[in-house]
């Protein structure tokens, strides 16, 4: 748990050193894993509701305090992507990434958390949206955004 709150303050260390602040809705991961994904869970079932990733709220919350990263960030894009899952070009792959598909949203969701961890550096940038989605970064990154204000 320990090792989860120094990854997410040295994640929003790093952003607050290149913005100058943090994101508006700041995820506090100083409350602790349970609470943490208690509110996080609800935020995001809420609103998955009625799609195919409903009811995936708590794999999203869980997911996103074992990387370290905002809990709206996955969800987000998915919307962007590929309307929370209802449009995906591969199986189980609402988030248009690469040549992936995955056995179940389970999997899926923890697997593409894991790797924005990894590869985006766990929040919504320009430059991860220079990453993601190179062709339209700009409309993407507003798309992102707006979705993750939503959450």
């Amino acid at each position: 748990e320990q090792e989860a709150i120094d990854r997410a303050d040295a994640t929003r260390s790093r952003y607050y050193a290149t913005f100058g602040s943090l994101p508006a809705g700041d995820v506090d991961f100083s409350i602790g894993r349970e609470a943490f994904i208690e509110e996080w869970s609800a935020r995001i079932n809420d609103y998955l509701f009625g799609s195919p990733l409903s009811g995936y709220g708590e794999t999203f919350a869980e997911a996103a305090w074992e990387a370290g990263i905002d809990p709206r960030w996955s969800p987000a894009i998915s919307n962007t992507e590929s309307t929370k899952g209802r449009v995906c070009f591969k199986s189980h792959n609402a988030w248009g990434w690469g040549n992936v598909s995955w056995p179940d949203w389970d999997t899926a969701i923890r697997d593409h958390v894991a790797g924005l961890a990894a590869g985006y550096g766990g929040q919504l940038s320009v430059a991860a949206a220079q990453k993601y989605c190179p062709p339209t970064w700009q409309a993407w990154y507003a798309s992102v955004l707006s979705e993750m204000n939503r959450i």
